[in-house]
């Protein structure tokens, strides 16, 4: 029987994940499965709340870190902790926000069941961000583009098969940038899925923050990059 399992990185959003839990139960039982939810708490500083019960999840385990390492951090040591289980598995990593569109996840489970040696990962359509955010992470896009030759319109949404464990964890690029090592490591399969609003509050993400997350994921590729900066000063100059 095949195992379904649910990764979120989570730092406060305790009632956000609460409903979302509630949304990926709802989605369990379209199709017809269980599984289980991996809770990666990245050392929260609110407290933790009575967990739901609920009829299609089984269990939700909480993997507590003891300092605030960040989402990527704590996505990668959650799939850590999966690849040592050995189990067989499909993981689907959303986070716990409630900006992932959850009702792609039949879609994108079934996918990663037909494709597994390919990561499937959700393509932003729309963006709920004021105009100026949009272009700054469009800039972001298209510098990345240049630097990197790959268009990551995506990010921790994701679906696959557990065999792509090994290459997503090859190296220490999960650390810096889930979405980027996925682009560097794996063959991927885009879906398109529109980005939500978060479920309460909003957005932690600031125009410092996607500077930094930015040069995490142009440092995936920094030898790539290295070299195409040479060949357009090359160009430049001819």
């Amino acid at each position: 029987m095949q195992n379904f399992t649910f990764l979120l990185p989570l730092y406060n959003d305790w009632e956000s994940f609460i409903m979302i839990a509630n949304k990926i139960n709802e989605q369990l039982k379209i199709l017809n499965k269980k599984g289980q939810i991996l809770l990666v708490n990245d050392n929260s500083t609110s407290r933790k709340p009575e967990l739901p019960i609920l009829s299609n999840i089984k269990f939700v385990n909480i993997l507590d870190l003891n300092k605030n390492l960040g989402s990527q951090k704590a996505i990668s040591i959650g799939l850590q902790y999966l690849k040592k289980q050995q189990d067989e598995m499909i993981i689907t990593i959303l986070d716990s926000d409630g900006e992932d569109d959850v009702s792609k996840i039949p879609i994108m489970i079934e996918t990663a069941e037909k494709n597994k040696d390919k990561v499937i990962v959700s393509s932003r359509t729309k963006r709920q961000e004021n105009i100026f955010f949009k272009i700054l992470y469009f800039t972001h896009k298209l510098l990345t583009f240049l630097f990197t030759l790959n268009w990551i319109s995506y990010g921790n949404y994701s679906s696959f098969h557990s065999n792509q464990l090994k290459k997503i964890l090859s190296n220490k690029n999960s650390w810096l940038a889930f979405s980027a090592c996925v682009a560097n490591n794996c063959d991927i399969i885009k879906m398109q899925a529109e980005r939500k609003k978060r479920l309460i509050g909003v957005s932690k993400l600031s125009f410092l923050g996607l500077i930094y997350h930015s040069l995490r994921v142009n440092s995936v590729f920094i030898l790539r990059g290295f070299m195409l900066s040479i060949f357009y000063i090359c160009f430049l100059l001819i």
